[in-house]
């Protein structure tokens, strides 16, 4: 996916995700202080085969990748495929001030919320045993703790003054605060080729017209979710689904969708309906 709201630059290292699932988000340190603009420009003609889905700095936040696709980032093949990267500009051996003051933490929770609603990532970091034990377990990790559990490199970063409880905190305070989900959030769950799969078979599209024209959003949007609902157990890329169940209600949809904001979601509804 891509987040909405926050600049998209496409990076050059980017590598297929055998299943397009991801289950952990990674925290790394740049090892330098350049802005989060510099290292998204750098990741577009880079040729080491490193790469990261985006880049933070004490004011900004860039997307460089698609969370869908496999960056160069851990070390190992397991993290590459597994983990979503976060690249903070920083050092390693930065003090605890250092960073309080110098990362764009609102901007940046508010993203990682995002992703943890969209992944399924729960906002916790995990033990370096856990990871070692489930390789998909669904949390938060540093580079270090991937290098300790994994393997495949040297670096040991964000580094051991780095604020996880701080990080934590606010990532937890931004979900709290996401009662309901705006259209952008909605459509970007959407808009994922898995998502967009199953949808395509659900029963009121079998007439190959479409969405009926007698049906408003919410007509479609509440269909869309109890035929989810129906898909959960039948292997119909099931993370995906379960994913979206957990953000979706029929209520929470229809506060999201203000009246002059209808039929555009439901345009582009079809239309993402409609690609065969």
């Amino acid at each position: 996916m891509r987040v909405p709201g926050i600049p998209f630059v496409q990076g050059r290292n980017v590598y297929p995700d055998r299943d397009g699932l991801k289950y952990g988000i990674a925290i790394h340190a740049t090892a330098n202080t350049a802005t989060a603009e510099q290292e998204a420009s750098y990741a577009t003609r880079r040729t080491d085969g490193v790469s990261a889905h985006f880049y933070v700095d004490s004011d900004s936040i860039v997307q460089s990748l698609d969370t869908d696709v496999r960056a160069g980032h851990a070390g190992s093949g397991t993290g590459n495929e597994n983990a979503i990267a976060i690249e903070i500009t920083g050092l390693a051996g930065s003090s605890r001030q250092w960073w309080l003051a110098n990362v764009a933490w609102g901007r940046l929770a508010t993203v990682l919320a995002t992703l943890c609603r969209h992944h399924g990532v729960a906002v916790r970091r995990a033990t370096v045993a856990e990871m070692v034990a489930n390789p998909r377990v669904r949390a938060f990790y540093g580079h270090n703790d991937m290098r300790l559990a994994w393997g495949g490199t040297t670096h040991t970063d964000p580094g051991p003054n780095f604020p996880w409880d701080h990080l934590l905190a606010t990532v937890a305070s931004a979900l709290d605060s996401e009662d309901d989900m705006t259209p952008a959030q909605f459509l970007a769950i959407l808009q994922d080729p898995a998502v967009a799969r199953a949808m395509r078979a659900l029963p009121w599209q079998y007439d190959g017209r479409g969405i009926p024209p007698n049906y408003n959003t919410l007509n479609v949007l509440n269909e869309t979710l109890e035929n989810t609902r129906a898909l959960v157990g039948r292997n119909v890329s099931e993370e995906v689904v379960r994913a979206v169940l957990t953000a979706l209600s029929p209520e929470a949809i229809a506060a999201a969708v203000p009246p002059d904001l209808a039929k555009k979601l439901a345009d582009e509804l079809a239309a993402r309906l409609a690609v065969t």
